[in-house]
């Protein structure tokens, strides 16, 4: 019995073993079956997603730029219709003032007509900046840490579409406010004797998160109304601002040697990078320029791409970026150019020049700078010989940054205005060139601002601060964020 109890264990045991094994074989297989299958289904859902893909992206895009072509068409049309609104108004009002003795009836027509018009205008300037960037995360990243160059830009109702009262209001009034602000004056000395000042306004109430390097319009100095009110709002964002006052444009102050500030001269700014970088070693620098002074502060970061590494970042407002270019158009008389050329030479180079007289009229001909009625002029007679350039054509070629800007590769912004009356429409395509071969580079341009103004407000009055001031903020606060962002990734992976 005990024997076959032993026999009937074994031949159970072997039939267990030989089951065992063929469950682990069969598991075996259905693994590589189902896995097999996975992996034929994957290929065909990625298949079939590249084929859909292939067929509704390009779809998709012509139905989109349809829907474009149909939007612009119908503003258009909508525009059209409002004109000829407005032109019948017009010659009926004419109408009725020439035949009935009710002029009160033409001054209503006249005056819906107007209201149309402007409505019109205003309804065609309200809209988004345009944007020119390459699509990556870093500059995904950038734009949605700066709402104000995407957001709808509202100038003032009443004028601020015009880019020549914008431009008029900025050289005549400034901005609507005058901020007191503390400021230190310093000063330095080049190789030349030549005295350089410069301002560094602090807030006295935290420590600056990071040093701003301004770079003011042509004979611009930090008294300037645009520069002071933008000072006044970066210091709300932590930011120490140093501004550099254009050689010989301080009222007050006499040169010690004689020259002036170049549209492309980067020396005297060169040593003040030196400076602010010694002084203020703990702190991140952003550089700024301002009209002329940004195509100075892209020519420096560009001509010698290693000083390109000493700063987080650079915004460019409202230059020509290439002299020639925007000379030519300066003497044209589209857009007004040709009085705007007038105006930079009698109040700008002019004054400059005459203020500075008793060192410079000894070197130079006061009497051909008194006949000079443009820019070119000035710069035959005094810019040329004062820098040691052979021709004005030599000066305009090496001073223009666009010929450096294969070298830009650090985050920047490039920010104009389309209906600027000073800048070449021409030269606005540089920047969208730039943009769309270097991977940190931002290129906005809004339809309307002007030269420098960007004004926002209600119905007449402006605001205090413009859109300017708040998107350039804007925009240095995310440069500075990123870089904080990146190093403490760096850290935290090193650790």
């Amino acid at each position: 019995n005990e024997y076959k109890s032993y026999l009937r264990m074994d031949l159970v045991e072997g039939w267990w073993q030989t089951t065992s094994e063929k469950l682990k074989n069969r598991k075996a297989d259905l693994i590589s079956r189902t896995d097999e299958l996975l992996h034929q289904t994957s290929q065909t859902l990625l298949t079939t997603h590249t084929r859909l893909t292939s067929v509704v992206a390009p779809t998709l895009e012509r139905a989109f730029a349809r829907q474009q072509d149909l939007s612009r068409k119908l503003k258009e049309s909508l525009n059209l219709n409002i004109k000829i609104f407005i032109l019948i108004f017009l010659i009926f009002g004419f109408q009725r003032y020439r035949d009935t003795e009710a002029p009160d009836i033409s001054l209503m027509f006249f005056i819906v007509a107007l209201l149309a018009y402007i409505i019109q205008r205003i309804s065609s300037a309200a809209a988004p900046p345009a944007l020119f960037y390459q699509e990556n995360d870093w500059n995904s990243n950038l734009l949605k840490q700066c709402p104000q160059l995407t957001a709808l830009y509202n100038p003032p109702l009443f004028w601020g579409w015009n880019g020549h009262i914008q431009t008029m209001v900025l050289g005549k009034m400034g901005r609507s406010i005058n901020p007191i602000l503390p400021k230190t004056r310093h000063s330095y000395t080049v190789e030349d004797g030549a005295t350089v000042y410069y301002d560094v306004f602090e807030s006295p109430f935290s420590r600056a998160k990071a040093t701003l390097i301004i770079i003011p319009g042509i004979a611009n100095t930090s008294d300037k109304l645009y520069i002071k009110t933008f000072v006044r709002y970066a210091l709300t964002a932590n930011f120490r601002v140093v501004v550099m006052n254009h050689l010989g444009a301080l009222k007050g102050y006499t040169i010690t040697s004689p020259r002036i500030f170049g549209y492309g001269h980067t020396d005297d700014m060169d040593k003040l990078v030196t400076i602010v970088r010694h002084r203020y070693s703990c702190e991140p620098m952003i550089l700024l320029g301002f009209s002329m002074g940004a195509n100075i502060i892209t020519k420096f970061l560009t001509e010698k791409p290693e000083r390109q590494g000493l700063f987080l970042g650079a915004v460019s407002v409202c230059q020509g970026y290439d002299i020639h270019k925007s000379d030519q158009y300066l003497r044209g008389w589209a857009r007004l150019a040709r009085m705007y050329n007038w105006a930079i030479t009698n109040g700008a180079l002019k004054s400059t020049v005459n203020a500075q007289g008793k060192v410079l009229y000894p070197i130079y001909n006061k009497a051909d700078v008194s006949r000079a009625s443009c820019v070119q002029d000035i710069d035959n007679v005094i810019m040329s010989k004062m820098y040691g350039f052979a021709n004005v054509a030599e000066m305009y070629r090496s001073w223009s940054c666009s010929r450096y800007l294969d070298n830009l590769d650090m985050p920047m912004l490039f920010l104009n205005a389309i209906d600027d009356p000073i800048i070449s429409p021409e030269c606005l395509e540089i920047p969208i060139k730039v943009s769309q071969t270097k991977d940190k580079v931002i290129t906005v341009q809004t339809q309307c601002g002007g030269h420098l103004g960007f004004y926002t407000g209600g119905w007449l009055l402006p605001d205090g601060f413009s859109w300017l001031d708040t998107a350039v903020v804007q925009f240095c606060d995310a440069i500075f964020n990123t870089a904080k962002e990146t190093e403490s990734q760096c850290s935290t992976s090193t650790n």
